[in-house]
């Protein structure tokens, strides 16, 4: 039997059509925890972008992005920065779930988002800085194309 590739049942062109069937599945809730399904989630986008070689720097214009540290401790408060309406260009590093606070109702604002680093942010070609990930949530990208 021949084998089989993923990204011949999966093409995808770009790290956000591939995560854009799964960001609805990530929602606010009770939890600050990430669950076991959205771990799964994350690990299948992992694979597909390797599959798909969808790996590089890319062109985004979003209505939203973050650009929150790229560690810190678990329970300790996050300072971040909150974009909106951003044009940049940055290599595609991984999806992650972007998890912001309790609100009113003890609920978190949850969603899965395409991850970048080293943004170069536009139209003044600011740097994002050097500790720090842009994290797009793939339902606020307008568009999106690969620079190389």
């Amino acid at each position: 039997m021949e084998s089989v590739d993923l990204k011949d049942f999966y093409p995808v062109s770009d790290p956000v059509e591939a995560a854009l069937p799964y960001a609805e599945l990530v929602s606010g809730g009770p939890t600050m925890e990430v669950l076991d399904v959205e771990e799964e989630m994350l690990l299948r986008l992992d694979q597909l972008v390797d599959a798909c070689e969808l790996d590089g720097s890319y062109f985004v214009k979003a209505g939203r992005a973050l650009s929150i540290p790229a560690t810190f401790e678990a329970g300790q408060r996050v300072n971040f920065g909150n974009f909106n309406g951003l044009t940049f260009e940055a290599p595609f590093v991984t999806h992650s779930i972007v998890q912001v606070g309790r609100l009113i109702g003890r609920h978190s604002i949850r969603a899965l988002c395409a991850t970048f680093d080293a943004a170069i942010l536009l139209p003044y070609f600011d740097r994002l800085d050097e500790d720090h990930l842009l994290h797009v949530p793939v339902l606020a990208v307008e568009s999106i194309s690969r620079t190389e």
